[in-house]
C-alpha cells in the first residue's frame, strides 16, 4: 500500500519491514524519501509503530519551518492593529517625516508670499 506525505508515495510495506529491523532504518527511509528532518521522519515512523492503518491512504502534509520562513515569521509579527505589514517601519517614520517637511515648507512659503 502507498502513503503519501507532501505529495512523495512511500510503500508503506518497505517501511513496516525496516521497522522490523530497527526503528533507525525506517526513519532513515522515511527521512531520505521525503526529505524532512530527522524529527517528522521520526514522527512518522512512530505513528506507524503505534498504528499501522494511522495513514489511511489520504495525503498528508507535514509542516516543516525552514530558517527563510522563520525570518518571514518574524517580519509577520511586527504587524500594526490595522492589519497593515510594515516589513520596515525606520523608512515609513522616513516618509511621513520628509511628507511633513514638504508640507511646512509649502506653507512658509504661501505665507511669506503673501
Amino acid at each position: 500500500m502507498k502513503i503519501v506525505i507532501n505529495n512523495i508515495p512511500l510503500d508503506k510495506e518497505i517501511i513496516l519491514e525496516l521497522m522490523d529491523a530497527g526503528q533507525l532504518a525506517a526513519i532513515k527511509y522515511v527521512r531520505a524519501q521525503t526529505n524532512l528532518d530527522l524529527k517528522e521522519s521520526k514522527t512518522i515512523v512512530e505513528n506507524l509503530m503505534a498504528n499501522p492503518e494511522y495513514y489511511d491512504g489520504k495525503a498528508h502534509t507535514i509542516a516543516v519551518v525552514s530558517p527563510d520562513m522563520a525570518k518571514n515569521i518574524e517580519t509577520l509579527e511586527k504587524q500594526s492593529s490595522n492589519g497593515m505589514l510594515y516589513s520596515k517601519p525606520n523608512q515609513v517614520k522616513k516618509y511621513v517625516l520628509i511628507i511633513i517637511a514638504i508640507c511646512l515648507v509649502a506653507a512658509l512659503y504661501l505665507v511669506l508670499n503673501r
